[in-house]
């Protein structure tokens, strides 16, 4: 058997049991896969194509592509009963597609042992293993972006075949802004762009595939974005345009994420087990890229860190920052580690400053999750599996420290199966409590009296909707505007307007939250907030998910 094969069936291996094995197993992850879950079973409910609704109310915070692909496998592979199976195919899917368009990629741009080595380190990284098994739109965002990328490379090294290779560029630039809108443009617009720039290349975009690529392009982009503006005008503007593309350039979303440093440590942290090759594949890279004019091989580097250098600045400046924006640039980052890989196996490190620099990344990577278990009481019971996962890390370590790579890269490997196989068996219960709705949902019926209205913290409300199939009435906030993108949800804002809501309907209401919210509201620090103190009375609990009844003071009265 040649090599193709063995790594073909390598990398079959290795996705099938990362990103599919009990795919549906734990519930939908608060707070974005509720979200886009529950869009999609109502679109398929109202049987509508066309406008994505939530709470029976039509939003735009995504374009239409995404929804389509969670309908179709809704559709394919629902039970309907939680349907986190259906949820998550699409995303195991195009993560599946773009290892193998990596491993393509990579043979093309260096050779075919570099192609497989960025490809496995792509698939086993983790914060890729994970994202694979979660229903967003940036998995799918990402393989077209690589695709277009791909299919720019081969527009510039393949004029025979120039046309057809542009036509491609535009086709997945326009499956890319019809996912996630005009970023799927300007993206591979911009690491293109810059290469072209940098190495004074003819431009690809030229005569028959130019038009042709356009025109495709416009086929597939502009029907859906100019019938929904026709439909809902300013509203899909204002929503889609203004305040989940522009504002989020300009307006941090998550002010402690909007920091320079934030996806520089996502992307390092993110590729463990491979952390100690993420500085040396910089630092060589960018040698490499400096002296471009050098070799071919020089000038595939170039092109990858034109592709990764640009778009990390560009997310850097952007205001709103969350681990999932950046997840297309660990293929350009895989790249460039199996690159280094390669190196590392035919010859070692290149000096001792990228030795101990590595062996010092191996070291941290391997005590990190034991040591957390001493820093945060909460992981004291689960001691046990960061000594399991660690297991494998610490023998990396010792193996990268004696110089055996080859040896060091199977381990490596081994150590993102043990990750997969401990959180999804033993961990599984324990990750769902902590992570989804799911569990205290099923207990809401139990507790709930008769015509009891619900309210929940805006984190659950989607999943509370999902699961219990029953949109809240209301949700308690700090203030009056929970989220980025408004809901047609009642807000009561803080304890008193949670007891004045309380009040109006009933005198009691049963809350649905966190462990944390339910201990503020019942014994709140703050004396300015103790409309309710004492009088939030625990009744179900499932991880740190609870759910407590809410009983009005006799004094407060309905607003």
């Amino acid at each position: 058997m040649n090599n193709t094969r063995l790594h073909a069936l390598a990398l079959i291996a290795v996705t099938v049991f990362l990103f599919w094995w009990r795919l549906g197993h734990i519930g939908l992850i608060d707070p974005d896969e509720p979200f886009y879950a529950l869009t999609v079973r109502e679109m398929v409910q109202r049987d509508d194509w066309m406008t994505p609704h939530i709470f029976d109310k039509p939003q735009f915070e995504k374009p239409i592509l995404f929804y389509w692909q969670g309908m179709v496998a809704l559709k394919l592979f629902g039970d309907g009963q939680g349907d986190e199976l259906a949820a998550r195919v699409p995303s195991a899917l195009f993560a599946t597609a773009m290892v193998f368009l990596t491993w393509i990629f990579g043979r093309r741009l260096f050779s075919p042992m570099v192609g497989f080595l960025g490809a496995l380190v792509l698939a086993t990284g983790m914060e890729y293993v994970f994202m694979a098994r979660l229903m967003l739109t940036d998995i799918s965002l990402a393989f077209f972006i690589t695709a277009a990328l791909y299919a720019l490379w081969m527009a510039v090294h393949d004029e025979a075949h120039r046309d057809r290779w542009v036509i491609l560029q535009f086709v997945m630039s326009g499956l890319a802004t019809l996912t996630k809108g005009p970023i799927g443009v300007l993206l591979p617009a911009l690491g293109g762009l810059a290469f072209l720039w940098w190495t004074k290349t003819r431009s690809p975009w030229r005569g028959r595939g130019l038009w042709i690529g356009v025109a495709l392009w416009t086929v597939i982009v502009v029907p859906w974005y100019a019938i929904t503006l026709v439909r809902y005008g300013w509203e899909f503007w204002d929503e889609f345009f203004v305040r989940d593309n522009f504002d989020r350039l300009i307006i941090a979303e998550h002010p402690r994420n909007n920091t320079p440093w934030y996806y520089p440590m996502i992307l390092l942290v993110g590729m463990l087990p491979w952390m100690p090759l993420v500085p040396a594949a910089v630092a060589r890279a960018w040698r490499g890229a400096r002296t471009w004019r050098v070799a071919d091989e020089h000038r595939s580097v170039l092109f990858v860190m034109c592709w990764f250098v640009p778009t990390l600045i560009f997310l850097t400046i952007a205001q709103s920052k969350l681990p999932s924006y950046i997840f297309f640039l660990f293929v350009p980052l895989a790249l460039l580690m199996g690159r280094t890989l390669d190196s590392w196996l035919r010859a070692g490190f290149s000096g001792p400053v990228e030795r101990w620099l590595s062996v010092g990344l191996a070291l941290v990577q391997a005590v990190a999750l034991v040591a957390a278990t001493y820093v945060k009481p909460e992981y004291v019971a689960h001691r046990w599996a960061a000594l399991i996962i660690s297991a494998p890390l610490a023998l990396g370590l010792l193996l990268l420290l004696i110089g055996k790579m080859r040896a060091w890269a199977w381990v490596s490997v081994a150590a993102s199966l043990t990750v997969v196989g401990v959180a999804f068996t033993s961990l599984a219960p324990d990750l769902e409590a902590h992570t989804s709705t799911k569990g205290i949902a099923a207990q809401i019926a139990k507790v709930r009296k008769p015509g009891e209205k619900i309210v929940t913290v805006k984190f659950m409300v989607r999943a509370v909707s999902y699961y219990a199939r029953q949109k809240p009435d209301a949700v308690v906030h700090g203030d009056n505007h929970p989220w980025f993108s408004p809901h047609p949800i009642e807000v009561a804002v803080k304890s008193q307007g949670l007891a004045e809501f309380a009040a109006k309907n009933g005198g009691t209401v049963l809350c649905i939250g966190q462990e944390v919210n339910w201990r503020n509201l019942n014994e709140p620090k703050d004396p300015a907030d103790s409309a309710l103190r004492g009088r939030c009375e625990l009744l179900a609990q499932v991880g740190d998910r609870v759910i407590f009844r809410v009983t009005a003071p006799p004094q407060v009265t309905a607003n």
